[in-house]
């Protein structure tokens, strides 16, 4: 199997470069920084003659390599967890951006995540935190909140570890409960909770991801974008839900996965994450901080007094530290994971 997925690749490559040749093209030099559609990361881009290296923000992958055939890159990389990641980007005839399509594959060749990578030249929008605190950019709701049971709260023991790299080993996301009664496929909608753009449309790393089912959503906001909006698990609505098409506050983009036919499990939850990119770098932050008042005030009255009732503290969960084997949670701590809602159901 690997060999006819290297000799796929020489081949590729060798009419690319033949290609180049006949045209009798003038090398172009790709060197710079490039603002990517995953959670506002940059990446850095070395080029001398045909070779380059890459990095990208936050370490995400490794020994990054690649080879320039005209105007197209052949990216090869390793993750921090060992997999293989390749991709083979075009750039634009202005040079300022490039897309094209890129997978994740695990030591077995079997792929775990795929979409497509975009990049736009310049750094990417940041905002500063500390010195501004943190805005309340989501409009709307992002799933109804009168089919939720209950939800983790930010820095639990649920779930697996999500963190930024500037903690480690909890879970910095949101897990929504519904009701037993809908926890199946095609139950609970999903929503844009801003007008922004969709930056990335990607499968999901558990359960199989066949056609419109079981996506991962990122989502930059237009009034806010250093910030993206993350969803899991999401069954698309429509073909029409793609990388780079707008989208308002309130629109549907699908219904949460909840039944694994793959697995043969049920799920009990489905996940939400905000990311920043702040000048001290990319951070994880609650869903609950950026939402407004009006948007809050509906679980106010599902009994939630205060957004620090769904927030774990930094000190707190310091205090009180989980047991990770690299992602998968050990122990899930003493502190109490979840707030349950205030039933509204007669």
């Amino acid at each position: 199997m690997k060999s006819v997925i290297y000799t796929s690749a020489c081949i590729f490559l060798l009419l690319l470069m033949q290609t180049s040749c006949e045209k009798g093209e003038v090398q172009v030099d790709y060197s710079g920084i490039y603002c990517l559609n995953f959670q506002n990361l940059e990446m850095i881009i070395a080029q001398q003659g045909t070779q380059l290296t890459f990095t990208i923000q936050n370490d995400l992958l490794v020994n990054g390599t690649g080879i320039l055939v005209g105007d197209t890159l052949v990216l090869n990389a390793r993750t921090m967890n060992s997999e293989s990641f390749t991709s083979t980007l075009t750039f634009s005839k202005d040079l300022t951006r490039f897309s094209g399509p890129y997978s994740i594959a695990d030591d077995r060749d079997v792929v775990t995540s795929s979409g497509v990578l975009m990049g736009i030249k310049g750094e990417c929008s940041m905002y500063d935190i500390d010195l501004n605190g943190i805005p309340q950019f989501i409009q709307s709701d992002f799933t109804p909140l009168d089919k939720i049971e209950k939800i983790s709260k930010f820095r639990s023991g649920f779930g697996h570890s999500f963190t930024d790299g500037t903690e480690s080993c909890r879970s910095m996301k949101h897990y929504f409960t519904p009701f037993t009664d809908f926890r199946n496929n095609n139950q609970v909608e999903i929503y844009s909770p801003v007008d922004g753009i969709l930056i990335s449309v990607s499968n999901d790393g558990h359960g199989a991801s066949i056609g419109l089912t079981n996506k991962v959503i990122q989502i930059k906001p237009d009034d806010q974008p250093a910030f993206i909006c993350e969803f899991f698990h999401c069954d698309l609505v429509s073909a029409s839900i793609v990388t780079g098409k707008k989208v308002q506050a309130g629109e549907l983009l699908g219904h949460a996965r909840l039944y694994f036919a793959d697995l043969e499990e049920f799920a009990t939850s489905f996940d939400v994450a905000i990311w920043a990119q702040t000048p001290s770098g990319t951070c994880l932050l609650s869903y609950f901080d950026a939402m407004t008042e009006e948007v809050f005030a509906n679980y106010f009255a599902r009994g939630v007094e205060s957004r620090t009732n769904l927030i774990i503290s930094k000190e707190d969960r310091d205090a009180d530290p989980i047991q990770c084997d690299g992602e998968d949670f050990l122990t899930s701590g003493n502190l109490e994971n979840w707030i349950t809602l205030k039933s509204t159901r007669k």
